[in-house]
């Protein structure tokens, strides 16, 4: 925040004047001092030029900020440690340890974490929400002073067992990137994609002879895919994308308006963009610019039914000389097509398939349930259910709110706001006071029925009974389920604790740890 304001001289000063102070004499006692406590006339002006001094100090360091960055440029970097954090998620739950006899209270650390897990309360950041904490680094990197560590905890189970390429340690010749590794934010995605591409170029080069068909399948056109396919083409990569729905499906899938990120991204070929609080809209249109000015080969609406290893099978030795046959088919059914690669690179997100209610829908009741809300003006002027009270829930109800005539209803199982970002809860507390929407807790969707003129109401289960809700269109907004059954096809097996005995189809709908949907 102070950087924003104020550019680096402010920090700099500081620094020069904490020196400044801590080379200053003390001055204990007032032996010798005038009546009423002044301080005699030589010692006054002793103090005034230690003042003045600390001033030009101060001045000085602001004024020589570039050679204090240069010398800082020649210590070890910092950098590497960054990119390397942005590329593998942490194998152990890890949470913000706070020194707050040194904290600064600069807000620093709560806006560089992206889910609100830090705060400041009485002038030193705390922990606020530490379910929330995802184990990214960032909030530490930004720390001026080192106030702020990353401490490590148990275990996380639940992910791909990844080498430090991003290969798989089960299926050789077989890489991750993107939301399903663990490592959430969509410029950690691309920086996935990226590398996971130019590892790929070089296992290739090391292979030597080429196998069949291309040398790369990519699987997802989100942006860890368009990141890889775009490496992959600069390094002169045979390859192509298969993609189940259309380019940068998950960006789509966003409310309309919502602002998605404020990070620069850093693409390859196409330079580095900047886009400042982005919108859905802005962000989407730059992927699609840069899809058509690259021409790349993205088969769309094609879903991947298999990947298997040519040759060896899942267990071959990582040198074999064999590929990969990925059988695709049209989303919408149709005849199946056998695709060929030396390498595959799954970039796929952690939406999977939507979690849907535990109960049977009728097929008059069926196409009025929706699970993620594009464009809120669509449901303007009805009455709306919104089952979940994660972000992409609180955000649906704050935008349909916002529509004129519309009449918003979430209900929630648990007893209170456990997850989402500060923003979200305040806004939603506010818009509960304003009578703009009704927010019900302790509350289930029992059933969904329709009377013979079509009229659909909810059964919502509370402590106090059963009542029927009348509503126009119901959002279920309760999550996702991982990809783990395309994982588990392709010879992917998630990270458990030694102890655990179970089967590996036993954790295939369990989600990742991170920060919830």
């Amino acid at each position: 925040m102070c950087r924003g304001q104020h550019t680096e001289d402010r920090a700099l000063a500081w620094e020069a004047a904490r020196d400044a102070a801590a080379a200053l004499p003390v001055v204990t006692g007032a032996a010798g001092a005038a009546p009423g406590g002044a301080l005699p006339r030589g010692r006054a002006l002793l103090w005034m030029g230690a003042g003045l001094a600390a001033a030009g100090l101060a001045f000085a360091g602001a004024r020589g900020g570039h050679a204090l960055r240069a010398r800082r440029s020649r210590r070890p970097s910092r950098d590497a440690e960054a990119a390397e954090a942005m590329l593998r998620p942490a194998a152990r739950v890890r949470l913000p340890r706070i020194d707050t006899t040194t904290c600064l209270g600069c807000y620093a650390c709560v806006d560089a974490c992206p889910y609100d897990v830090l705060a400041v309360e009485r002038y030193v950041a705390v922990v606020a929400r530490p379910e929330a904490c995802c184990g990214l680094t960032l909030c530490e990197q930004r720390c001026p002073n080192g106030s702020l560590t990353i401490e490590g905890g148990a275990p996380i189970e639940g992910r791909p067992r990844l080498g430090d390429d991003l290969g798989s340690l089960d299926v050789p010749g077989l890489y991750l990137a993107g939301d399903i590794t663990g490592l959430p934010l969509i410029k950690n995605a691309i920086h996935q994609g990226a590398f996971a591409a130019a590892r790929v170029a070089e296992d290739l080069r090391k292979a030597g002879d080429r196998g069949p068909g291309l040398d790369l399948i990519i699987v997802g056109a989100g942006p860890a895919g368009i990141s890889a396919a775009l490496r992959a083409k600069e390094l002169g990569l045979s390859f192509e994308v298969i993609e189940q729905g259309s380019v940068a499906q998950s960006i789509q899938s966003f409310p309309r308006g919502k602002l998605v990120f404020d990070q620069p991204l850093d693409l390859p070929v196409t330079g580095k963009l900047w886009l400042k609080e982005s919108t859905k809209e802005e962000l989407l249109a730059h992927w699609l610019r840069i899809v058509r000015k690259e021409r790349l080969p993205i088969a769309q609406e094609t879903r991947m039914v298999s990947v298997a290893r040519l040759g060896g099978g899942a267990g071959a030795a990582a040198d074999a000389p064999a590929g990969f046959a990925v059988v695709t088919e049209p989303r919408d059914g149709g005849p199946r097509t056998e695709r060929r690669a030396r390498r595959v690179l799954l970039a796929l997100g952690q939406r999977g398939s939507p979690r849907r209610l535990p109960f049977e829908l009728s097929a008059e009741v069926e196409d009025r349930v929706y699970y993620h809300l594009a464009d809120a003006r669509s449901l303007a002027g009805q009455r709306v259910l919104i089952v979940g009270l994660g972000d992409v829930a609180m955000e649906a109800a704050i935008a349909l709110s916002r529509q004129p005539a519309t009449e918003v209803t979430v209900v929630y199982r648990g007893g209170g706001f456990r997850r989402g970002k500060t923003r979200n809860i305040e806004e939603m507390r506010r818009l509960v006071a304003a009578s703009r929407l009704s927010l019900r807790f302790e509350t289930d969707v029992a059933a969904l029925t329709a009377d013979p003129r079509g009229a659909l109401a909810a059964t919502l289960a509370s402590p106090s009974g059963a009542e029927a809700h009348p509503c126009d269109a119901v959002l279920v907004l309760i999550g996702s389920i991982p990809p783990w059954s395309a994982l588990h096809a392709a010879g992917v097996r998630p990270t458990v604790e030694p102890s655990d005995r179970s089967a590996p189809g036993d954790v295939e709908g369990t989600t990742p740890a991170g920060p919830p949907p």
